[in-house]
């Protein structure tokens, strides 16, 4: 993804996590990013690592998603976690979550916070608070629960418009993987919402998500 060129007749030992560049058997200066997955040279040397690091980023990513017409009513709080902490299950590498809190009484949701992964590129990280935005603004419209395929699809969709803002080719890369993730509840969703983006417009698409809990 970082345009690199790496030699097939080398013996491979696994892959990065974040741009899948293959490691080379022996090949020195790549770190640990799971307990079970590993980092690239590349992705290590641009990675957001702390949190002041991480509020340099922040300001920006919230501003072009503004210009996208998502904006949070309320301020929302991003922190960054060890990736481990937030490895649930056997759907793969997770990047970020979203902590929300509904009441019962009311079915109002509270966003509580957005985790993000610490030691992700600027590109994967700007992408993935992306993501967790379009869960927070969900929440903070009232929209209804939705089916996890539409919700995860509208955050990849909000994702995705973030990453062909960037206007480079590594954004570009990682949008076109999001858009052919053969995954049936991320990648399934970001095509299944495209495409009715396509058809209807966005403001349809989420208008009808947010007071029918439905594509149009």
């Amino acid at each position: 993804m970082h345009g690199e060129v790496t030699c097939s007749r080398h013996p491979v030992d696994g892959s990065c996590a974040l741009c899948a560049r293959p490691r080379h058997r022996g090949e020195p200066g790549w770190s640990p990013f799971t307990a079970t997955t590993t980092r690239c040279p590349t992705c290590a040397a641009q990675a957001v690592d702390d949190p002041g690091e991480a509020r340099r980023h922040i300001p920006a990513v919230r501003a072009e998603m503004a210009a996208l017409g998502i904006r949070l009513d309320q301020r929302v709080r991003v922190t960054l976690v060890e990736p481990d902490a937030l490895v649930t299950g056997s759907r793969g590498l997770c990047l970020g979550r979203t902590l929300k809190r509904t009441w019962i009484d009311t079915s109002v949701t509270d966003v509580l916070g957005i985790e993000i992964a610490r030691g992700l590129t600027g590109t994967h990280f700007g992408a993935t608070v992306a993501h967790e935005m379009g869960h927070a603004w969900l929440a903070q419209r009232g929209a209804p629960p939705l089916p996890h395929r539409l919700e995860e699809g509208v955050c990849e969709l909000f994702s995705g418009a973030w990453l062909k803002r960037r206007r480079t080719a590594f954004a570009a890369e990682l949008r076109q993987a999001a858009l052919d993730n053969p995954d049936e509840v991320y990648g399934a969703g970001y095509r299944l919402v495209r495409g009715a983006v396509v058809v209807h417009g966005i403001t349809a698409v989420l208008d009808a998500l947010c007071r029918r809990g439905r594509l149009p």
